[in-house]
């Protein structure tokens, strides 16, 4: 059994991308749903779960949905759409399952209508297991507080399928969570800087510890003086290209009455404030009140102390020596609440990171960039879509008929090391073939059918480097043995939590039969059709 989990970034979207460069037209006429279909068929996908739908409950309850994806032929789809006025047509997940292996599903699986209203989770049920699909929020657009609310109640809805269903629990989707320091890119790696200039003040011979080190103690009190001058200013870019203007922002400090540049340009003014602001964070427990600590004080990117050291200090560290720091000293936050969160569920609740299990080196192997910023081919990216299983399912994991990682089909020039930084390069890249966006404008530069295809293999437990014009982020996939599911389970479809999840199989209202209808009249009917059922913006009044 295969299951793979992929953060499209609006479904509509990546379903018209597939259809462009897999799709079937002879197909299509008699069934749309066949793009997708056959897309999961050639993943050897037993199920597939997508986060990030962004569809609205409306248009599958009117059978609207593009290439009708949510009606595919040899698989049940179970969604869960947001609902909340304020946010409707975001988040979304949904879990298409390979028919005869649901018993039943839940798109409200946390008791919290609050949670439940976003769209975030669907739970299906497959016997011997259950299946959580879940889109975390980021944290960008909500409070630290509302992350760890959900966070929270995904963790109690778990735990109340092993305690009082008897289930076995396997937890896949975006997490919005670099768990550990491999997990991110190695210039985001953290330096504690207060505990490098305490251990060279208390060292016997401070002349023995890293010259490094010794930079940041003796320059780090000269940064923290500068800091205090910095502003965030508002700077007007040009595109070469079309030559449009755009407002951006820079960080800047004064030094000796010159004005200095930090960072890079932002889109917001509190990206840059953020990117310098090294003060501690709290956020306040949504159930408990409690005021938690989220940042310590002064724990700073490796690249951004490499910037201050160079710009205040005029002290070098070249890009060598920045990675070997990254490597010895480099780590991920540890006060973060969400890091510590998949701590306790893989420590305690005792899951297992399934890619980590069997690629525990792995270096350089993310599955989310910043598109905007060509970071995908740089390899600059965050590993933050994961595949858990609780630890009693170890026994069924497989690894799959692979000796290493996949590496984008690079004829073997980076595969001697998979485990290596080059070869996830180049198999986020699919050997270079995959070519960075002008900034000039243009959009994503097509690829050829042989870079698009390397998205295909055979199953295993790995990442999926599934193409970056159908989404900022890849797939992960875990394999099981073929008894942890039976193939011939009944779907509960009287289930009435399963009916909400299955809103594409509503009974139709009267405003799908006057669509249907349109869709079959004369060409200027139609067109009348369409116009007004793109217009109306209420209900159809008969």
């Amino acid at each position: 059994m295969l299951i793979v989990s992929w953060n499209v970034a609006a479904l509509s979207t990546t379903v018209q991308r597939i259809d462009k460069y897999y799709g079937d037209s002879s197909k299509r006429r008699k069934d749309p749903s066949a793009v997708i279909g056959d897309w999961l068929k050639r993943h050897n996908a037993d199920i597939c779960c997508i986060q990030e739908t962004k569809m609205g409950l409306s248009l599958l309850e009117s059978r609207n949905e593009p290439l009708r994806c949510a009606h595919v032929d040899g698989y049940e789809s179970f969604w869960s759409c947001c609902v909340d006025s304020s946010k409707r047509g975001f988040n979304g997940v949904a879990t298409y399952c390979k028919q005869g292996t649901t018993l039943s599903a839940d798109s409200r699986p946390l008791k919290d209508p609050v949670l439940d209203d976003q769209g975030r989770c669907v739970m299906t049920d497959h016997g011997r297991f259950v299946l959580f699909n879940v889109y975390v929020p980021a944290g960008g657009g909500q409070p630290l507080s509302y992350k760890m609310k959900f966070l929270n109640a995904l963790r109690r809805a778990m735990r109340n399928q092993r305690e009082n269903h008897n289930k076995e629990v396997i937890l896949v989707g975006d997490y919005n969570i670099a768990h550990t320091e491999k997990d991110v890119f190695w210039g985001s790696r953290c330096l504690a800087i207060e505990e490098i200039c305490r251990e060279v003040q208390d060292a016997l011979s401070p002349q023995s510890l890293p010259k490094w080190k010794l930079d940041v103690s003796k320059t780090w009190p000269k940064i923290e003086e500068i800091l205090k001058t910095k502003q965030t200013i508002s700077v007007t870019t040009t595109n070469p290209l079309t030559k449009g203007q755009f407002e951006k922002f820079r960080m800047a400090v004064q030094i000796d009455g010159k004005k200095i540049y930090l960072g890079h340009h932002e889109e917001k003014s509190e990206y840059c404030e953020s990117s310098f602001d090294f003060t501690p964070c709290y956020y306040e427990c949504s159930e408990t009140g409690d005021q938690i600590l989220s940042r310590e004080e002064n724990i700073v990117a490796v690249t951004t102390v490499a910037e201050l050291i160079e710009k205040i200090g005029n002290i070098r560290w070249d890009l060598d020596q920045q990675k070997t720091i990254s490597s010895t000293d480099g780590m991920a936050s540890r006060a973060s609440p969400p890091r510590k969160w998949l701590d306790q569920i893989t420590e305690e609740d005792e899951m297992v990171d399934c890619f980590r299990h069997y690629y525990p080196n792995a270096q350089g192997r993310f599955t989310c960039w910043d598109q905007s910023k060509n970071k995908r081919y740089e390899n600059r990216g965050a590993r933050i879509d994961y595949t858990l299983i609780d630890k009693s399912l170890l026994g069924h994991l497989q690894k799959g008929e692979v000796s290493s990682l996949r590496c984008g089909g690079c004829d073997g020039r980076y595969c001697q090391d998979s485990n290596s930084e080059a070869a996830s390069l180049c198999a986020a890249t699919a050997n270079g073939r995959f070519q960075p966006i002008s900034f000039q404008g243009g959009g994503i530069i097509e690829a050829s059918q042989k870079a698009l295809d390397s998205q295909f293999g055979t199953s295993a437990t790995t990442h999926i480097y599934t193409p970056p014009s159908f989404s900022d982020h890849i797939a992960v996939s875990v394999l099981l043995d073929d008894s942890v599911c039976s193939y011939s389970l009944e779907l509960s479809e009287q289930d009435k939590p399963t009916r909400a999840a299955q809103p594409h199989k509503k009974v139709r209202n009267i405003n799908t039969y006057f669509s249907a209808a349109g869709s079959t009249s004369n060409k200027n009917n139609n067109k009348c059709a369409s116009n007004f059922s793109h217009e109306k913006k209420g209900p159809v009044v008969v």
